[in-house]
């Protein structure tokens, strides 16, 4: 009994809300304190902290309100509200610590015994990069996974909503959710409802290009290349044997995660295509990962061996120089 308190405190610890606050607080208090300027897009950012008045007067004025409907709106309001009591750099740090706080604290309280892991999983570049990176992506999946976990119906229906107003990519995974939903309710095999992600998956990149030349958004259409692209291949590579991994469990967890599948089945369907379909699946690879954590044995154990071995492989890349860290690739 003696031998087994520590072990059974210590467990008792890191499962707890104190741990996950804590986490949250220093991961969250770290990563806004980094140096503001030394990441990509940081003065387009500090532009939208001093300036987010000015653009949203400049959508109306050239478009009305249609066009600043389709322009994330949300985006610019919570500039412009920040920016009334605090400078620009302070509006980035807020900005970076509200998010990277509430999907750590999220996380860790989604499955506390596997506290340790999922601390893990906050680490990896694909997760990280949405908190000191694409700030703007990240704010919207702050807000994405604060319905997704919500257990008040309209709590989840506002945060659904307004997640795609910060951040457009996120129409696409309410797509992919509302599909997972429909194939759900109306009943789909497993292999009916992969049937039809495919289906989604070949006739959007059949699309995409002709989008791309009409796509009246000017920031979006410029933020997304929606040309064909070539990685190394270390992503698709890895995330299609989680997929494997996934396939192979008893149908209650294909049911139980038939989002998450999805999306790695978009990801991995329009990875030679599209460099849209990493961004899309960057906003749900952290709810990947948590399912991930749900398999039994011994395919969780293949999982997170997996998962070690790839962030190592993306860490290791980008401290020898080889490779932008960021990168789902």
């Amino acid at each position: 009994m003696r031998a087994d308190y520590p072990r059974g405190a210590c467990k008792a610890i890191l499962s707890s809300k104190l741990f996950a606050l804590f986490f949250a607080l220093i991961y969250a208090f770290t990563l806004a304190n980094l140096p503001l300027m030394q990441f990509r897009d940081r003065i387009n950012y500090l532009t939208y902290a001093s300036g987010s008045f000015v653009i949203l007067q400049r959508y109306l004025e050239s478009g009305g309100w249609v066009t600043l409907f389709m322009n994330e709106p949300l985006w610019l309001l919570i500039n412009i509200g920040l920016s009334r009591f605090l400078q620009p750099e302070d509006v980035l740090r807020v900005i970076i610590f509200l998010p990277a706080f509430i999907v750590s604290y999220l996380a860790l309280r989604s499955n506390p015994p596997d506290a340790i892991w999922i601390a893990l999983f906050l680490l990896i570049p694909g997760v990280l990069k949405n908190h000191i990176v694409h700030l703007r992506q990240g704010l919207a999946i702050a807000i994405f996974l604060v319905g997704w976990f919500a257990r008040h119906r309209g709590l989840r229906v506002v945060c659904f909503l307004a997640a795609p107003f910060i951040h457009v990519g996120l129409f696409a995974t309410l797509g992919l959710m509302a599909l997972a939903h429909a194939t759900k309710r109306l009943r789909f095999a497993p292999d009916l409802r992969l049937i039809a992600f495919v289906g989604v998956g070949v006739l959007l990149g059949v699309s995409l290009p002709w989008i791309g030349d009409l796509y009246p958004i000017p920031r979006q259409a410029s933020e997304y290349d929606l040309r064909l692209i070539s990685g190394s291949g270390l992503g698709f590579l890895f995330w299609g044997s989680i997929f494997l991994l996934m396939l192979l469990q008893p149908r209650y967890y294909l049911e139980e995660h038939a989002f998450e599948i999805g999306t790695i089945l978009f990801y991995l369907m329009l990875y030679p295509v599209v460099a849209i379909s990493a961004r899309v699946f960057e906003n749900t690879i952290l709810l990947v990962l948590l399912a991930g954590l749900r398999l039994s044995n011994p395919n969780r154990k293949f999982f997170l061996t997996g998962v070690l071995i790839f962030a190592m492989a993306v860490w290791g890349k980008a401290v020898l120089g080889a490779g932008p860290v960021w990168l789902i690739e």
